[in-house]
């Protein structure tokens, strides 16, 4: 179990939310984008996994796998949809 509360990120961006959160206590565990540019710029400048296609290709399953989560062990959800 992790030490700080657990993050999945959707519509994530360049990680502009996740970044407030992560100053606030929170930790990014998985984020979802599907922007090539945003997707280069967060694996350069991130250590959290990211999944880059399109957020309703990515099922649940995928997402916990990819944060190293099970069911019920993130503590939020957040995003940024266009």
């Amino acid at each position: 179990m992790a030490d700080k509360p657990q993050i999945i990120s959707l519509y994530t961006g360049a990680g502009g939310l996740d970044y407030g959160l992560e100053a606030a206590g929170f930790e990014t565990a998985v984020a979802v984008e599907m922007d090539q540019d945003c997707v280069t710029t967060l694996r350069a400048n991130r250590r959290f996994p990211v999944i880059d296609r399109d957020i309703i290709k990515v099922p649940t399953e995928e997402m916990l796998e990819a944060a190293d989560l099970k069911p019920g062990e993130a503590d939020l959800l957040i995003g940024g949809p266009p």
